[in-house]
């Protein structure tokens, strides 16, 4: 758990206010620009399926790229990424998460974002289970192309949703093999001292059910022979930098 004092954290975990070039509004700005034109290029010079249901909600959906004329080729793993945004940022989400679906389908994955329902329309928990929904989907299509694997990746909160699925999406979860998690938080309970909880709504006991720190050992114990690589960035703050570190201690 965290020592920095209540009245900081609010400056702690806004990622934004970390940068050492921009401000905070032109650094969400230009991550959506930089998403977003990314995104764009890889529909541009890759085959996409876009827009295919996992659920029965409008966000509940996945993107599918793949180079051209491989798409469904046996044996390609599958990479999955999972958008951030605090679990509540419109402006961020599967339509422009496909910014990095080039260089690893050049490198022969199929590269699968997905979207889900944001807070406080739904719950967290609710998010986490439509997250689980989407990749134990993912793990049938992978199934159905003799994959040689799938690979899960998430950016903020999309780190901490992919965290939870080394725990939670264990059926047919020998075909996870393994992880990216980037700047990610895996203890909530800061959170709830936050603006971020505003919409989150989470109490103490909910943050700390809903942290892949309370179930880090089952994580551990669970991805023994997968790959895991825990990133965070150079400037982020020393909260995440903490969180982290904790994290890949145990993993």
């Amino acid at each position: 758990m965290t020592s920095i004092p209540k009245q900081e954290l609010e400056y702690h975990y806004t990622p934004s206010r970390w940068s050492h070039r921009m401000g905070p509004q032109q650094v969400l700005e230009s991550h959506v620009k930089v998403t977003s034109d990314g995104t764009s290029e890889a529909k541009r010079c890759l085959e996409v399926k876009a827009g295919i249901s996992y659920g029965s909600t409008d966000k509940q959906k996945l993107d599918v790229y793949s180079r051209k004329n491989s798409a469904g080729k046996k044996g390609s793993p599958i990479f999955v990424y999972i958008h951030g945004g605090y679990w509540q940022e419109k402006v961020v989400n599967r339509e422009n998460a496909g910014f990095l679906a080039q260089p690893l389908a050049a490198a022969g994955a199929t590269v699968i974002p997905i979207g889900y329902e944001l807070c406080p329309d739904v719950s967290l928990d609710e998010i986490v289970s439509e997250v689980k929904k989407a990749v134990c989907f993912i793990i049938e299509l992978a199934k159905k192309r003799q994959a040689s694997g799938v690979y899960l990746c998430g950016h903020s909160a999309g780190a901490h949703l992919a965290a939870m699925m080394l725990t939670d999406c264990q059926d047919d979860g020998e075909l996870i093999k393994g992880a990216v998690l980037v700047s990610g938080v895996y203890d909530l309970r800061p959170l709830v001292k936050t603006s971020v909880n505003d919409a989150l709504k989470l109490t103490e006991g909910d943050a700390w059910r809903l942290s892949p720190g309370n179930v880090v050992k089952d994580i551990a114990s669970r991805s023994v022979d997968r790959d895991i690589l825990i990133a965070v960035g150079e400037h982020d703050s020393p909260e995440f930098h903490r969180q982290s570190t904790e994290l890949e201690e145990v993993c």
